[in-house]
């Protein structure tokens, strides 16, 4: 009786404490909670936003007592590890309305988000939101795009662009090539540069109303690579007195009436005509290019700013008469296209469906992703090599063993000992090799690409790390960069640390879907993900990360470079760089300058630092740059008795396989002047940023080279990484002066050449050809 009730009241006390202890903290929270109100909340543009690149998350809250939070997103990592990223803390000192800005990349498509409201102390969770594709009851919405979609962005509405309902994305064809978003609120606008990082053009038509911080970002977003349409009609007052003006380099002189708008016509490839008078601002331009002019001026141009370029209209599209023109809506579309693909996206994705069943490499990035998985000492047998090998097992205990058991010993019952044993020698042979093979020492390859506009003195950085782990365990992961100065004290400072993904539907690629992946360990970065927390890494196994910086650094290059239509230059370009450039290759219009190498000599063709090096000096030579990339031969066959010659030019095919770094980063930079997906059979969409040939076309010389510093530094649990086995490529945009003047001496004809020859060899267009 008395353990009965002992029995009983103690099972009283354990549920009355486990109560209280359930529900004190619950009721705290929401006490706490119960201040904060969350009026807006918004991930991407619209929802939208494309897998592997930074998206903007924007929160609105109300509070009626101080406190400090922090934003955070979780997402899912290519490998489908769940990825947690912080954003700065925010004291919130007043009570009212706060707006809270963050940003995370996610790895896979359909990928399920959180987004959190963690306390900044206490790293408690005060408010929780989710999406889950194909859920009805998520919070908000959130949809990957592919990369190769494009994803247009509009302040203020845009006649010709249709943009996507919020209400209708859950129904949303997620097979079209493009989307618009609009935006009603310019306040929920990034105000970091990467919050733009998912589109690929901000178009603004008549609305031009921005507050400093999101101009400021959206500049040096357009510095760093990205893409902005303004359309500006009569109204160049508004546009004179916005944020806008006093950085886009359109020069504004006045309005004009335009009555022939025939090239607007033909830029839009449509044979509708545009009926009426149009109100136009006069515009100038120093550099860059005209895509439609008319008898006042220029009406459509196209300008670099930074890395990046500006199309600017000089008409409002939602004014008479384009706004009732039935060739709006692909004038509209051709503003907001930055670049043209070489075939449909449909077709692309055909076509690469096929390679990637052969080769599993479809984007220059792909390529590139591989070429920094050769770690030295590591040196795996192939997979031609393994599957022989187990060919070869499967022989030795099957048809061999049964051949030595039954015809040779002829004594069956040993197979129960010869099996076992031939087992037991494959499992210590493949173990001891394992181990020779794979190691046991942590490696790691790193690679720096910069980008440097001289005339902006914009500088952008990404760092490639990969880890080879000898063992199962969690890193803690941080880099800092530098800029390639010539100072001793270089500051390093912190850069955007985050995974790196394959543009594929392959394994580990960031265009499968969410389901059906295994959940992996989670981990987290540090605040505005400058450091990995956690980083998990299998036994053997590898980890690719991406870190991006840049930084404003002017007068690192000074040039008076001079070039024609024709693709020549003239002039010289002295820079400051921390060391002489190395294998230096100087691109211009449909030409290409580069250095004939002695191999005694081989400082003699190096950019020295602080130096005025002229491009008109001795052992250089010109070349077609598409003869060049893709490494043509032309063949001139003489005919005997005849004066006339057959000249043949073949070019070298593009091996997808190739690991050489410099070769990859080459192509990658000039891949449209290359031919693009026609030669390589690789598409550049990952990567469009880091193609440079849309600069060329802007008048303006790249000029791309080895440098031998290292610039970042990579610690591990806060151990530094060797930094022997870094590799440094800059490439830099040079601007360029026009004239007609410049002309070179035609190569003379020695003794040598008029003899007659059956075959002669020269790389095509060269000056020699």
């Amino acid at each position: 009786m008395k353990s009965s009730l002992f029995f009983r009241f103690s099972s009283l006390l354990v549920l009355l404490l486990s109560t209280l202890l359930n529900s004190s903290p619950a009721c705290a929270a929401d006490q706490k909670s119960g201040s904060l109100e969350i009026t807006n909340l918004q991930v991407g543009f619209d929802g939208l936003y494309k897998v592997g690149r930074w998206v903007p998350v924007y929160l609105e809250l109300t509070t009626d007592s101080p406190r400090d939070v922090q934003l955070s997103v979780i997402a899912r990592s290519p490998d489908g590890n769940p990825t947690e990223v912080p954003s700065q803390v925010y004291s919130l000192k007043t009570p009212g309305t706060h707006r809270l800005f963050s940003k995370f990349k996610t790895g896979l498509l359909d990928s399920p988000l959180k987004v959190r409201l963690r306390d900044a102390q206490t790293q408690s969770i005060l408010k929780e939101f989710s999406f889950t594709p194909r859920s009805n009851q998520n919070q908000f919405t959130g949809i990957g795009l592919k990369q190769s979609v494009e994803l247009w962005a509009m302040i203020g509405s845009v006649a010709g662009l249709e943009p996507v309902s919020p209400d209708s994305l859950a129904d949303l064809d997620q097979n079209r090539d493009e989307y618009a978003a609009l935006i009603e609120d310019q306040s929920s606008l990034p105000e970091s540069p990467y919050g733009y990082d998912t589109l690929d053009t901000l178009v603004v038509d008549a609305d031009f109303s921005l507050e400093p911080r999101q101009n400021e970002a959206i500049r040096k977003w357009v510095a760093n690579g990205g893409h902005l349409a303004l359309c500006v009609g009569a109204d160049i007052e508004a546009y004179q007195q916005s944020q806008y003006a006093s950085w886009v380099p359109v020069k504004i002189l006045g309005t004009t009436s335009v009555r022939d708008l025939s090239s607007l016509e033909l830029y839009a490839a449509v044979r509708s005509r545009i009926r009426g008078v149009a109100t136009a601002s006069r515009i100038e331009i120093s550099t860059g290019e005209i895509l439609a002019t008319g008898l006042d001026g220029p009406l459509l141009v196209r300008v670099p700013y930074g890395l990046g370029i500006v199309t600017f209209l000089a008409l409002d599209l939602n004014t008479s008469p384009l706004i009732n023109w039935d060739g709006l809506n692909n004038l509209s579309r051709k503003l907001a296209t930055r670049a043209k693909q070489p075939i449909a996206s449909s077709q692309q994705n055909a076509v690469l469906g096929k390679r990637i069943s052969q080769t599993g490499i479809s984007e220059l990035e792909t390529q590139l992703f591989h070429s920094q998985q050769t770690f030295p000492g590591i040196e795996r047998p192939s997979h031609w090599w393994v599957m022989a090998l187990i060919l070869i097992y499967l022989l030795v205990i099957g048809p061999l063993d049964y051949f030595l058991v039954h015809r040779i010993l002829k004594k069956p019952h040993i197979t129960w000992f010869t099996f076992p044993t031939m087992v037991f020698i494959a499992i210590a042979w493949g173990g001891f090799t394992a181990f020779k093979d794979n190691g046991n020492a942590l490696h790691s390859t790193q690679l720096n690409v910069v980008d440097y506009d001289v005339s902006a003195g914009q500088m952008r950085g990404r760092f490639y790390l990969n880890l080879y782990s000898p063992e199962t365990r969690r890193y803690q992961v941080s880099v800092k960069s530098s800029v390639p100065s010539q100072s001793k004290d270089r500051p390093h400072f912190p850069t955007y640390l985050n995974w790196n993904g394959l543009p594929e539907s392959t394994f580990a690629g960031m265009y499968r879907s969410a389901e059906g992946t295994i959940t992996g360990p989670a981990y987290q970065f540090s605040e505005q993900s400058t450091g990995i927390e956690n980083l998990p890494v299998l036994k053997w196994g590898t980890k690719s990360l991406l870190a991006e910086w840049n930084q404003q650094q002017s007068d690192l290059v000074t040039s008076n470079l001079t070039g024609n239509n024709l693709g020549q230059l003239s002039g010289t370009l002295t820079h400051q760089f921390s060391s002489s450039l190395k294998d230096w290759v100087l691109a211009y219009g449909n030409r290409v300058y580069l250095p004939v190498n002695n191999p005694e000599q081989l400082d003699q063709s190096y950019i020295p630092a602080n130096q005025a090096w002229s491009i008109n000096g001795p052992r250089i030579e010109s070349r077609n740059i598409k003869g060049y990339l893709t490494r043509s031969v032309s063949r001139r066959i003489e005919q005997k008795g005849q004066n006339n010659a057959t000249i043949v030019t073949v070019q070298t095919d593009y091996n997808p396989f190739a690991k050489n770094a410099y070769e990859i980063l080459k192509i990658l930079t000039f891949h449209e002047m290359s031919g693009g997906y026609g030669y390589t059979g690789l598409s550049n969409i990952s990567g469009e940023q880091l193609d440079l040939t849309e600069q060329l076309r802007l008048g303006r010389a790249v000029l791309f080279a080895r440098l031998d510093t290292p610039l970042s530094v990579a610690e591990l649990d806060q151990n530094q990484l060797d930094q022997k086995h870094q590799d440094t490529y800059i490439r830099v945009v040079i601007p360029v002066s026009i004239s007609v003047d410049i002309q070179y001496e035609l190569p003379s004809l020695d003794k040598e050449d008029k003899e007659t020859k059956d075959q002669q060899d020269t790389p095509s267009g060269s000056d020699n050809e």
